[in-house]
């Protein structure tokens, strides 16, 4: 199963029928935890902005949060990006794909 597939699952499989109020309350704020941190962990390619030098290059996460990435010069290969966003935990998709 993918994360998209176990999103969909949860978001239309919890049913809130029979509960009482507080109960099916409970249940959507879990329902909505669990989507928001299966979606994190669907890879997100970084938006590159420029390249600060030879070996440094700016990028962001769709968050807004500011991801500088140092490089060999001229290419991405064997940098040292990070695969989580420090701001919002968001998985990061690197690759060239």
């Amino acid at each position: 199963m993918t994360e998209n597939e176990a999103i969909r699952e949860v978001r239309f499989n919890m049913s809130t029928i029979g509960l009482s109020d507080k109960a099916a309350k409970r249940v959507v704020e879990a329902r909505n935890m669990a989507i928001k941190a299966l979606e994190k962990q669907i890879p997100k390619k970084p938006i590159f902005n420029h390249n600060l030098s030879d070996t440094l290059s700016l990028f962001h996460c769709e968050c807004g949060n500011t991801i500088k990435v140092s490089h060999d010069i001229g290419i991405m290969d064997n940098n040292n990006a990070p695969n989580y966003c420090s701001k919002c935990g968001c998985r990061l998709d690197w690759s060239d794909e």
